[in-house]
């Protein structure tokens, strides 16, 4: 009597199992036992940049090219690719690079000739826009014209206003005869070279030779034959240049002079330009001028100039 009871519990509950999956066999919707819901969420920003060229590019010219400029802002940069051309704002072509980002500077050995550069930033296949151009010069092989003596002179403004006024034809031929600047000055002259007090001659008409077009001017000389009537004091020549008939001038180059006798004395030289670019006509004997100030602090100075003569040193 105890085992038929326990019989027929298992046979219900295993009826009421095949019941239930008969149900979902048919279709019936199950039962949802348990629902999992994610509730995070998540934001991202997405940024643009620029990839921003180096700055402030610039060549400097002589046996090679030196490049320098300031580092792209941009940390991420790699380097910079350097881009070369014969021919200003446009036609370059890429002859190296420099590395790494923080790289300020770099050489270019290419032949005689004018060169025009810009820059790039790059990462991987990103490149940026052209830096500013910067340009420099690898000069040739160097001309040199010889002293060419002045042709014609003229008394200039300043002291007395007659500059060298005594035998003034004597200024261009080195046979030691002289032009004499007789008590130069007023009486406010001094050493100094801007004083408006001291006497002062400009010389011109230097047939130096010259190509129509000159790649470079690397250097004037100016030779001055001199003498004084005696050493009391101090006494100086100044020299300076014009490129347009005496317009314009160079800085002044102070000559101390070292005695009365007659001696040479330069100014400038084969590699310098007196702080200006020089071009074939500013060194036309209508463009080309040389002004000598006479510049003493004693009285009754007399300055006796036997010859000047200008040099260039060039590159055709």
């Amino acid at each position: 009597m105890g085992l038929f009871p326990y019989r027929a519990r298992l046979r219900l509950v295993v009826g009421s199992l095949a019941v239930a999956l008969l149900g979902v066999a048919t279709g019936a919707p199950p039962t949802t036992l348990a629902r999992l819901t994610d509730t995070a969420t998540s934001t991202q920003s997405i940024s643009t940049d620029t990839l921003d060229p180096p700055t402030s590019l610039a060549a400097t010219g002589g046996a090679s090219i030196g490049l320098s400029w300031v580092a792209t802002v941009d940390a991420y940069a790699s380097g910079y690719e350097i881009w070369r051309s014969t021919t200003s704002g446009s036609g370059y072509a890429l002859m190296g690079s420099a590395t790494p980002r923080s790289a300020i500077s770099a050489t270019d050995s290419p032949i005689a000739g004018t060169y025009y550069y810009v820059l790039r930033s790059y990462f991987q296949t990103w490149r940026s826009l052209d830096s500013n151009q910067a340009s420099a010069t690898v000069p040739g092989v160097s001309t040199d014209t010889g002293q060419k003596a002045c042709v014609t002179t003229a008394a200039d403004t300043g002291g007395d206003g007659d500059g060298y006024e005594i035998a003034t034809a004597n200024l261009c031929a080195d046979d030691s005869t002289f032009a004499t600047d007789a008590s130069s000055g007023t009486a406010l002259r001094s050493t100094s070279c801007a004083n408006a007090a001291n006497d002062r001659h400009r010389f011109q008409g230097f047939a130096f030779g010259l190509p129509g077009s000159v790649t470079l001017v690397s250097g004037i000389e100016i030779r001055i034959d001199e003498a004084l009537n005696n050493n009391g004091g101090t006494s100086n020549v100044c020299v300076e240049l014009s490129w347009d008939g005496g317009t314009n001038w160079t800085a002044a180059k102070t000559i101390v002079l070292s005695g009365a006798a007659e001696a040479t004395y330069l100014a400038g030289g084969i590699a310098d330009t007196w702080g200006h670019t020089w071009t074939a006509s500013q060194l036309s004997t209508s463009n080309f001028r040389v002004r000598v100030t006479d510049a003493t602090n004693q009285n009754n100075k007399d300055f006796r100039m036997d010859y000047l003569a200008a040099r260039v040193v060039y590159v055709p």
